[in-house]
């Protein structure tokens, strides 16, 4: 950290929530609010450019918020809602500019606001269209459960709607947006109380189970609800038909990191999308 850098450093002391002093995208120094916050230690924050630490879906916004609040010549304080990459954890980013290339971010935990709009189906953690919890929500919960300490039996299933895609040119968004509600509805019927349902993407939905079932069990339960989804939907007096494809596994007592589960999900999509779909797949974990 240059010296120039350093006569910042009584704006961090004097914050009374957690900030960083950023520095051309790179932080170069933190204060021990931002520290307990972000759940980072300081040797691994130091040095890391900021946007580095994000759910790569969320860098171009922050970096687009850094460079925003660089070239301010207002000094106005503008923000952004993003994830860290550590546990997927939800935070908001204040950026305030000291100088041309020195910005001052603050970092605000989201949790209790997602914890509450969890609570209520609010916008914040639930899909607007199906009203299941969103995509990140559903990855939360599943990251706590493989980071409890009890190692309770859990299995985990995603299942998509194949022609997705070419519904939409066929028929337009409405109806896709009422198959995945109706696709969701139908799984939801046949989930049991402490199973999680939430979107996984555009076109799939991710299912958390409390269960020690077998590896043919659980096929042979997917099976049977892949069928049982893929029922044509009533839409304009006619039928929109379709088939889902399905992935089901077991977690046991080694627990994979978050990371791999998303990447074994995601080839398995590409199998399903690549074969045509309308098959079931296990999940070697």
């Amino acid at each position: 950290m240059s010296a120039d850098i350093e006569r910042y450093e009584e704006v961090l002391n004097l914050a009374p929530i957690g900030c960083l002093l950023v520095e051309d995208g790179v932080i170069r120094k933190a204060n021990p609010e931002a520290i307990e916050t972000m759940g980072i230690p300081d040797e691994r924050l130091v040095g890391v450019p900021l946007a580095e630490l994000l759910v790569p879906e969320y860098e171009a916004a922050c970096l687009e918020l850094l460079r925003q609040a660089a070239t301010d010549t207002d000094a106005v304080t503008r923000s952004e809602s993003v994830r860290l990459a550590r546990g997927l954890a939800p935070m908001e980013l204040l950026a305030r500019p000291l100088r041309a290339d020195v910005v001052l971010v603050g970092v605000r935990s989201m949790a209790n606001e997602h914890y509450y709009s969890a609570q209520a189906g609010g916008a914040l953690t639930h899909d607007k269209v199906t009203g299941f919890p969103d995509h990140y929500h559903v990855l939360s919960q599943l990251h706590e459960r493989l980071a409890a300490p009890n190692r309770k039996p859990l299995a985990i299933m995603c299942l998509w709607i194949d022609e997705l895609p070419d519904m939409a040119q066929k028929y337009g968004n409405r109806a896709v947006h009422r198959v995945m509600r109706e696709a969701g509805q139908r799984i939801q019927e046949r989930l049991r109380g402490p199973d999680i349902l939430g979107r996984f993407d555009d076109a799939g939905f991710l299912v958390m189970m409390s269960s020690d079932s077998t590896a043919e069990q659980l096929t042979e339960i997917a099976e049977r609800l892949r069928a049982e989804v893929a029922f044509p939907v009533e839409l304009d007096r006619g039928l929109v038909s379709f088939t889902t494809s399905v992935v089901v596994g077991s977690i046991t007592t080694q627990r994979p990191s978050i990371e791999r589960i998303l990447a074994l999900l995601e080839a398995a999509a590409h199998r399903a999308a690549n074969s045509g779909g309308n098959r079931t797949d296990y999940l070697s974990v």
